[in-house]
């Protein structure tokens, strides 16, 4: 099961094997703990049908429409805790092709580490799921580019590990590649996946 936290010593900045013209965006920037569950929630996502196709907290106290993610048709048990790689935070523009799993706050303490993050609902799977994925991979710098968002796993993470699971061949030497010049934390994803695909893992 994936298990992520939300404050890191690997990949602060640094880039070993990776060009920063790659990721620009990346340079310098920590991986922060976040305060509480992150605003990259559903309950902040316009997929989530109580907000009415908004995005933000405007409509986080409306109670006329219990909290439903409408892209992968799941009732969300609790909204502020349960995050996904479709969120505007990562995707600025609607993107209502599912990317990767559903995850949650595993209930744990808060400490020193940050809070934790697991897989709730396994991603669904469809061709059209896997050639969504394909394409992110392929333009994967230019989207890590704008996933600010400091909480992780970020969205390259999210498609690359997806894929792996996928055991998707045709990914297979965009992942390689990765794995042996992307920075730390997305190199690290990269090489279990291609573990993956490979039938290793």
């Amino acid at each position: 099961m994936l298990r992520t936290t939300n404050s890191s010593k690997r990949g602060r900045g640094r880039f070993n094997r990776l060009s920063p013209f790659l990721f620009p965006t990346l340079m310098g920037q920590e991986l922060l703990t976040m305060p509480n569950g992150g605003s990259d929630c559903c309950g902040t996502c316009w997929f989530n049908r109580r907000n009415r196709g908004e995005k933000g907290y405007r409509r986080a106290d409306d109670r006329d429409v219990e909290p439903f993610c409408e892209i992968r048709e799941v009732a969300i048990e609790d909204p502020f805790w349960t995050y996904c790689a479709n969120h505007p935070h990562r995707r600025p523009k609607r993107d209502p092709i599912p990317i990767g799993p559903i995850m949650r706050n595993d209930g744990g303490e808060y400490s020193g580490r940050g809070y934790v993050r697991e897989v709730w609902i396994q991603s669904p799977d469809s061709e059209e799921i896997r050639q969504h994925l394909l394409g992110l991979l392929r333009h994967l710098r230019a989207y890590v580019a704008r996933d600010r968002y400091p909480a992780r796993p970020g969205l390259g993470e999210v498609v690359v590990r997806q894929l792996g699971e996928f055991r998707e061949k045709r990914a297979e030497k965009q992942i390689r590649w990765l794995s042996e010049n992307g920075p730390e934390f997305l190199s690290d994803v990269a090489g279990e996946a291609l573990r993956q695909i490979r039938g290793g893992g």
